[in-house]
């Protein structure tokens, strides 16, 4: 605390905040996508979301009362996810270096989270998101330069048209949606319904993934895949139907 409070004074607190957030985010990314790299799509899927059960522990931990209802829908919502990842055709693509990066991702990503619920509290929105991917950006390229630049310019010098196109989009969609609009909504979001709850929406992104390779790939949903979806939706509805918090909670911060 004493380090931060004199961080803030030196640069300011919505610098000082989004630069956090934008370092635990970059951390849970880069191991994100080497675990991913070395490891079945599945099981880097079960794996991050086990932040559905680290924040709440954390939370739990640290005085934060949480419901029961809400215990039960991360039991329901990791149970959805652990059904929905057992696709028999990956396990050979599995390894357990991969599983691990994965897992510590979880990690960092589940502190950026209770982070956030944190900062966004004090912080302008607009201010700490924009110094959050301010961050993020030099980081990202500071990491591309020092581990990947040969191989960038050997890219970027038989690039085609189709591969500059390609890899506009993918950053126009990973900068300005993924990075930027979500994070924003995350902030309003998260602090109305508290990270706890937040979590089993999070934990939905598998069935989302899935639903977008049903419509525009035409995958078929398995037997696996239809029992974790419909897991998922029950826990869903025990987090946005579990009781609201008492007002009277001697806590200093109550989970909704």
């Amino acid at each position: 605390d004493i380090g931060s409070n004199f961080a803030t004074r030196i640069v300011g607190i919505s610098t000082y905040a989004g630069f956090e957030l934008g370092l635990w985010k970059t951390i849970g990314t880069t191991l994100n996508i080497y675990g991913l790299s070395e490891t079945s799509s599945d099981h880097g899927a079960f794996l991050i979301q086990l932040t559905t059960l680290i924040v709440p522990t954390i939370q739990g931990i640290q005085g934060v009362p949480i419901p029961p209802r809400i215990w039960g829908a991360i039991g329901l919502a990791l149970g959805g996810v652990f059904i929905f990842s057992q696709d028999p055709s990956q396990v050979d693509c599995a390894s357990v270096q991969g599983d691990v990066l994965c897992a510590l991702a979880a990690v960092f990503y589940a502190t950026y989270d209770l982070r956030l619920f944190k900062w966004g509290k004090i912080v302008n929105t607009s201010e700490l998101i924009t110094a959050k991917m301010v961050t993020q950006s030099a980081l990202s390229l500071g990491l591309l330069v020092a581990l990947s630049g040969e191989e960038t310019r050997a890219y970027i010098a038989g690039a085609t048209s189709d591969d500059v196109l390609l890899a506009a989009s993918v950053v126009m969609w990973s900068g300005l949606a993924v990075n930027c609009v979500a994070p924003y909504l995350q902030v309003s979001g998260q602090q109305a319904v508290g990270p706890s709850r937040a979590q089993i929406l999070y934990a939905s992104q598998p069935l989302w993934s899935s639903v977008l390779s049903f419509v525009f790939l035409h995958e078929a949903f398995g037997t696996e895949g239809l029992i974790g979806g419909s897991l998922f939706l029950v826990a869903m509805f025990l987090a946005a139907t579990a009781e609201m918090p008492d007002p009277n909670c001697p806590a200093k911060e109550c989970e909704v």
